[in-house]
């Protein structure tokens, strides 16, 4: 981490460099300064000490900020005791080295160039290069990292001036608990890495002194306008002319013009705005590249107005605080600086001053967001997407350019109360980090106090910016009016000034701000995490005890779901037929309903009582035990509604157009549920609730469980849209200007999720199945694609494993309100992500072909994991999902593309294994626990591969085939049950012993 934080040390060094190198030319003191008996070297010795001293002390403040906020956190992820060396050592070795580089290397261009521009360029360069060899060292710190050939992190651990590339080659094979230990020696490509930059950074002092500029060379075409300029100074009085005096209201507008027009030509005809535009386009730009480049695995997205303004927000409006800081303190002091405010203050309409900074900040963010959108609109046509969405450009200045304009103002206020420049700008620093950061959540929770906070969510080109945009900009009024108020109460309290003008828009101001406040705050619900602790805990502690207490199954569900997408918000009716499929009496039963929904209405109906219930978690207590085989019911009525103030859920997303809700998770569900108990140790250990609810081990008794469902669902939605489920569809039908669908499916997990969209649709019919697509009309590039390869996907799976169980199969699209995966399946059903599947440009790289992929993985799993077998959660249960469906992935690529290009599939996968191994773990393949991706994808695919080499693919086909038919539900299967069939089919013990190797060891 010290590493990367060096990386602030360029943006430092670069404002310093401007400051204190120039100083002498810039006050034309360089005339004499040799006049007097100093060396060039003990002047350039000086220099460069002030000028590393100031960046080094810099850096050091935020180190010593970086480390106490470290020791402040709390967590079971962060180590006991303080260690001065783990914290010392990388100082060393990246902090003080990369500050004395990065110095000594703006020192040479500084005083071998004499111009302020190249300095700026030259810091940008190096942070290029420090980004660009970041991406090739494989660094956990780059989301887009390209894995890379050992012989490419050797060479990037040489070129990277920072060190960091070296650092992650060194620490390749060391586990995440030795990082957290131990500190990387200084040796290898480290060592050599460091000691290469401090040799080099020596040359450039030895460059500044041997080719020091001692004059500016003056152009031809700037002595001319010298010239012009004297002779533009001679003035010839010819008549006297006596003004008139006006001090109305268009005198004070001129007055403010003439403010502003003196801070523009300040600004733009200095170097720092050519120097901070240079930085924010390329920031921006790379942000923009990297979220339409991913990587060598994955297609690039299309460069869509919705993904480039995305860019933009998540990066501009952090990096444009800071730079409003930088220029209102100094476009605020500049007049103080020359001691021209003397003569400004002696003047009638020096109270209008501030209102022309206020006009200077306008047109400043207008000129920084005009540059970002233009940006944006270049590496649209540069990739050849030319649809522009002006909607998704203009959130860019709902989100950003306006409550940076408000924090702006809140800048201008400080700077005109402190007295003192440097307060100011320190002040302004801290209020940065207060108000435009995460941590005003934590100061101050109330949303509506965060108007100077940008949006970090999404656009989407089917919902827009959805509910947000007007939630946004109702809190943008109240922000403006609330800004205005402070304005008003400051220029009383400064001028002991009130008229009625400043009465009105005072009332104005307040009833706008109401009007905007209580808009944005509809439905608001406060977050409390200590609540929701102490609910947990509690819950642990009342409820464990019915892990060991049998519980009915849930055996049919019969639901309506009724979906209002143009008010964010639906409705459930359901029915539960519950059975006793245990050989024990039940005598309490615990209910479960989601805390995100509310509970309406709620019936358990047994031995032909009601009992009513109204609690989110009930605890049941029959009069009548519930004896084996006896049924009852639960009916049920649920509604759900979200808010922009509250934010909305990933896999609860009812939005206005391209709706996905995995809905199951939010249904009733019966006895303990451990997925609510807290993970946090400390936290555990300070209530006293023991060890957590560990993974079944692989080794524990196999299970036997009828716990699959019949599920018959009727789903609707406005008239507009197509509702989508689940299973097959039994009828369609239109009533009360309402969309209905009617779906049914038997014995299926107890796991369904509903979407709803304006789609369009294209099918075809394939071995008597229905394929069909939906999918946003704009969306159209990738159908006929995806079409293609479930049919080739289809054939594989029918015809290596056994039949499709399924009238049809339906891919259909919904929004980027929806993250967390780039595709879902579900049966008869697979829902994709718009971006990942149906925009992404496949044509750009044929060989990222994410269609064969995720067509082939998904619709894997009707086979895998979703209705044909159901591990248990146990140690490996993702083995028989995942890795099998990254098996059938693998073969259906080499027959659609060759083994030559599967075989680069799976190298990339070994490389995602080896690079993230060391940090979260490397569990032997047959043993992997959830979430971890690596094993269970990567390292399974290249297993399973591997496997069908050594054996065969064939054979891996016939050992699957009859996997399938010897592990049916109601069987949950476990990893030995599909280890023993591969043995059944090795040709020799040494086939076997490899099986053992592949899957069975780390």
């Amino acid at each position: 981490m010290m590493a990367l934080l060096s990386l602030s040390i360029i943006f430092m060094a670069i404002l310093f460099a401007l400051e204190i190198l120039f100083k002498e030319w810039d006050t034309k003191f360089d005339i004499m300064l040799f006049s007097y008996p100093i060396s060039l070297k003990n002047y350039l010795k000086g220099k460069f000490s002030a000028f590393t001293l100031k960046a080094f002390l810099s850096f050091l403040i935020l180190i010593i900020g970086f480390v106490i906020g470290q020791n402040l956190r709390t967590g079971s992820e962060m180590l006991l005791g303080f260690s001065v060396w783990s914290y010392l050592y990388p100082f060393l070795i990246f902090g003080v080295l990369n500050c004395f580089f990065v110095c000594s290397f703006l020192f040479m261009v500084a005083y071998t160039t004499r111009k302020k521009l190249l300095v700026v360029i030259g810091g940008l360069l190096l942070y290029v290069l420090y980004m660009v060899l970041l991406v090739f060292s494989n660094s956990p710190f780059m989301a887009g990292s390209i894995p890379q050939s050992i012989e490419v992190q050797q060479l990037s651990s040489l070129l990277d001036p920072f060190g960091t590339s070296a650092y992650f080659f060194e620490a390749r094979d060391l586990s995440v608990s030795e990082k957290n230990q131990f500190i990387v020696p200084l040796k290898g490509f480290l060592a050599i890495n460091r000691i290469v930059y401090v040799v080099l950074s020596m040359l450039f002092l030895a460059i500044s002194y041997r080719f020091y500029v001692f004059n500016k060379t003056t152009s031809k075409k700037e002595l001319k306008r010298k010239k012009d300029n004297v002779k533009a100074g001679i003035v010839r009085l010819t008549k006297v002319k006596i003004p008139a005096l006006n001090f109305g209201l268009k005198s004070e507008l001129n007055s403010i013009i003439s403010f502003a027009k003196v801070d523009l030509i300040y600004l733009f005809k200095s170097v720092t705005i050519v120097a901070v535009s240079m930085l924010l386009v390329f920031f921006v730009g790379m942000e923009m590249y990297s979220d339409i480049d991913k990587g060598i695995r994955l297609p690039d997205y299309y460069a869509s107005s919705g993904l480039l303004a995305t860019s933009i927000s998540q990066s501009f409006h952090l990096l444009g605080a800071f730079i409003l800081v930088y220029f209102i303190n100094d476009m605020y002091w500049r007049s103080s600086a020359a001691h021209f405010y003397l003569i400004e203050d002696s003047t009638f309409f020096s109270k209008a001053k501030l209102k022309g900074h206020l006009m200077s900040l306008a047109l400043l963010l207008v000129f920084l967001t005009t540059l970002l959108i233009v940006l944006a609109l270049v590496f649209q046509i540069s990739y050849g997407y030319t649809q522009i969405d002006w909607l998704a450009y203009f959130g860019v200045i709902i989100f950003n350019t306006i409550p940076l304009f408000l924090f702006g103002t809140l800048l201008l206020l400080i700077n005109s109360i402190i007295n003192s420049k440097y307060v100011a700008l320190g002040i302004s620093i801290v209020a940065v980090v207060v108000f435009t950061t995460p941590l005003i959540k934590m100061l101050l929770p109330y949303p509506l106090l965060h108007v100077f906070s940008g949006f970090n969510g999404v656009f989407s080109d089917l919902n827009g910016y959805g509910a947000y945009l007007s939630a946004f900009s109702n809190r943008l009024l109240f922000g403006i009016c609330l800004l205005g108020l402070i304005w008003i109460l400051n220029s009383f309290l400064k001028f002991k000034q009130w008229t009625k003008l400043k009465s009105f828009i005072a009332i104005v101001f307040f009833g706008f701000s109401v009007f905007g406040g209580f808009n944005f705050m509809n439905g608001y619900s406060p977050k409390n995490e200590d609540t929701k602790l102490v609910e947990a805990v509690n819950y642990e502690k009342n409820y464990r005890n019915y892990q060991n207490i049998p519980q009915p199954t849930i055996i049919d569900v019969d639901t309506k779901i009724d979906l209002y997408p143009s008010e964010n918000s639906y409705k459930i009716q359901g029915k539960y037929r519950i059975q006793n499929l245990s050989d024990e009496p039940i005598n309490k039963i615990l209910l479960n309903f989601h805390s995100d929904l509310e509970l309406n209405q709620a019936t358990f109906r047994i031995h032909n009582k009601d009992i009513s219930v109204d609690e989110i978690v009930s605890e049941i207590k029959l009069d009548e035990p519930f004896m084996p085989s006896d049924t009852a019911t639960l009916q049920f009525n649920l509604s759900y509604k979200w808010f922009a103030v509250n934010g909305h859920q990933s896999f609860n997303a009812i939005v206005d157009n391209g709706t996905f809700m995995r809905i199951s998770n939010y249904y009733p569900l019966l006895g303990y549920q451990s997925d609510k108990e807290i993970e946090d140790e400390q936290k555990r250990e300070e209530y006293g609730l023991g060890n957590p609810t560990g993974l079944k081990k692989l080794e524990a008794p196999k299970v036997f469980k009828n716990d699959f469902i019949n599920l018959n669902m009727v789903l609707t939605t406005e008239s507009n849209q197509i509702p989508m489920g689940i299973g097959n569809i039994v009828k369609t039908w239109t009533e009360n200007d309402r969309t209905n669908t009617q779906y049914k499916v038997y014995g299926i997990p107890f796991r369904f999720a509903v979407a709803s969209a304006k789609y369009q649709k294209q099918t075809i019919k394939h071995r008597n199945i229905e394929i069909e697509v939906l999918y946003h009309d704009m969306h159209f590039e990738n159908v006929e694609r995806l079409l293609k390869n479930a049919v080739l996907s289809l054939d594989y799976c029918v015809n290596n494993f056994n039949g499709y169980p399924f009238e049809k199969i339906s891919f259909v699209e919904v929004s980027s309100f929806t993250s967390g995966f780039a595709a879902t399946a579900y049966p008869a059903t697979i829902f994709m992500t718009e971006n990942m599947i149906f925009h992404a440009n496949i044509d750009s790289d044929p060989s990222k072909d994410v269609i064969n992929e995720l067509a082939g993985h998904e619709l894997a799993h009707i086979w895998w994991g979703n209705s044909q077998i159901n591990p248990d959660e146990r140690e490996g249960a993702s083995m028989l999902t995942e890795s099998l469906a990254m098996y059938t992935e693998m073969m259906i690529y080499k027959k659609m593309y060759g083994k030559e290009r599967m075989m680069e599939r799976v190298e990339i996968h070994q490389q995602i294994y080896d690079n993230e191994k060391g940090l979260y773990g490397n569990p032997p393949l047959y043993r992997v626990p959830y979430g971890a991706t690596h094993i269970a994808y990567s390292k399974g695919a290249i297993a399973m591969v591997e496997l069908s080499e050594l054996i065969g693919e064939d054979k891996v086909n016939e050992a699957l085939r009859s996997f399938l038919a010897n592990n049916q539900y109601p069987k949950k299967p476990t990893t030995l049950d599909l280890l023993e069939e591969f043995y059944k089919v090795a040709p020799d013990k040494s086939a076997k012993s490899k099986i053992d190797e592949l899957f069975q060891t780390s």
